[in-house]
């Protein structure tokens, strides 16, 4: 068998491209029809014309036709349009409204590197938005009012239930599309204060992460954080109580020391705000403030159990974690304090936000005072029921008698 190189095949191919028959291919070199249409298929020649043995599948093939027929129309388009990409914006548009009938309005503003908004924009016969965009328009001032309204604080889920609660629905992932096509950003967690730990001493845990209460007064959390005040050496101590029950914040003080006076005076608000209850217990972590001796006999004499997280655990006191979380993502971390009296006109609005405005999950997305004061309407329903039997009860006895 006659051996050829590299360079005799491309030799033969080379004749063949000139119009050379196999038969006379096979008459001159000996080699047979199969044999030169294998070496057609394999040796295909590069642009640098350099010959490479890569094979072309059918999807290939299609491919490079398709991107063909494109150049092609665009070759056309810049033709008759008889503009480029940097031709005015004007002459761009003038030349859609000639050539639209023939070519599609997304193909020539894609070759001619406008945007679809901004010929349908400049059109006067632009078609009208669709109901679904005017939905959006008249969506838009809601969303924005609750934004503001919570001092730029909610998000999607929230302001979804705010806007339910006014009888409009819509759905979460459409508020968030359109807080972002209004450049509506909540705010966002700042860094932390950290302290050092130390050593802890065993103390009762009563409330075993028990944060579901079906009543008031039954367990109340505490904690204490610490803001930064400008040109002021020490952090500032903010303490505040919370109702298990509802979520609500009872009372916060705001002191520059952080001491057993600190937790004292908040609990003595909250306490005297609910009118001295029975049957509590005071739940926080193993601070010194909360597990001084003047305090915890303060305590004692007011009839209050209390009870404490375990060491190096702040899962137990998870809600006034949270709650304090939540302040400093949505307030206080984005604010710069000057004085102590601007901190507190600061966390005493939030607060009242917390209590009054914010829905909160574990209530039924319910504000912690729309949360108690249904609670309450509820309990002088049942005390009326109750009542009202009691009353049948008598009238039956004595009629009986």
């Amino acid at each position: 068998m006659k051996y050829f190189s590299l360079e005799d095949k491309f030799k033969i191919i080379k004749e063949y491209n000139n119009c050379k028959s196999p038969a006379i291919i096979k008459e001159k070199y000996g080699i047979s029809k199969s044999t030169l249409y294998h070496w057609i298929k394999v040796l295909t020649i590069r642009k640098a014309g350099v010959y490479s043995s890569k094979k072309y599948s059918a999807w290939d093939i299609h491919m490079m036709e398709r991107e063909l027929r494109t150049l092609k129309t665009e070759n056309q388009i810049f033709r008759e349009s008889q503009c480029s990409v940097i031709s005015p914006t004007e002459e761009k548009i003038k030349a859609i409204e000639r050539l639209k009938d023939k070519f599609s309005i997304h193909f020539i503003c894609r070759t001619l590197n406008l945007s679809k908004g901004t010929y349908y924009h400049r059109n006067k016969n632009r078609p009208e938005k669709t109901s679904y965009q005017k939905n959006d328009e008249n969506l838009k001032p809601f969303i924005k009012k609750c934004f503001y309204d919570s001092k730029e604080r909610f998000g999607g889920s929230k302001i979804r239930i705010v806007l339910r609660e006014q009888g409009i629905q819509t759905s979460q992932k459409r508020v968030d599309r359109l807080m972002k096509e209004m450049g509506l950003v909540c705010k966002q967690t700042r860094q932390r204060v950290t302290w050092a730990t130390r050593e802890f001493r065993f103390r009762s845990n009563r409330l075993k992460k028990n944060f579901t209460q079906t009543e008031p007064n039954i367990f109340w959390v505490s904690d204490i954080t610490f803001v930064p005040i400008q040109n002021c050496d020490s952090l500032y101590g903010i303490c505040i109580i919370i109702d298990l029950f509802s979520r609500k914040v009872l009372s916060f003080t705001i002191s520059e020391f952080s001491n057993v006076n600190l937790v004292k005076t908040t609990f003595d608000k909250a306490f005297n705000y609910r009118g001295c209850p029975t049957g509590l217990t005071f739940h926080s972590d193993q601070g010194t403030q909360y597990t001084a001796y003047e305090f915890r006999r303060h305590l004692r004499k007011l009839g209050v159990k209390q009870s404490f997280s375990n060491p190096g655990s702040p899962l137990d006191n998870a809600v006034a974690e949270s709650f304090f979380s939540i302040m400093k993502r949505e307030e206080l971390s984005h604010n710069f304090y000057t004085s102590k009296e601007e901190l507190e006109n600061t966390v005493a609005e939030y607060i009242d936000f917390f209590n009054n405005m914010r829905p909160h999950k574990k209530l039924g997305n319910k504000s912690p005072n729309q949360f108690e004061i249904e609670y309450l309407q509820l309990q002088e329903l049942k005390k009326e029921d109750e009542e009202n039997q009691n009353r049948l009860r008598d009238i039956l006895k004595t009629s009986s008698s």
